[in-house]
């Protein structure tokens, strides 16, 4: 095997690696959106996170569970 295919075979693992992890944090985070935010349903696409709830538009305004969502990756 030379170095070139070592090193392409090397970074597609870590991709590969990197992909997982995110849709791993992701199904995590929509979990505990749904455990913690009442009226608020999470639902994930690969690593992207969806919010779905009625008013939710006003409600990322005023509350600031929503606008803080990030503390819930810790």
């Amino acid at each position: 095997m030379t170095r070139r295919t070592f090193g392409t075979v090397l970074l597609r693992r870590a991709r590969s690696i990197g992909e997982r992890r995110a849709e791993i944090a992701s199904e995590q985070l929509a979990q505990r959106i749904n455990e913690t935010i009442p009226g608020v349903t999470a639902q994930t696409e690969r690593s992207t996170v969806r919010l779905r709830g009625r008013g939710l538009a006003q409600r990322w305004i005023t509350d600031a569970a929503l606008r803080w969502l990030g503390r819930l990756l810790r």
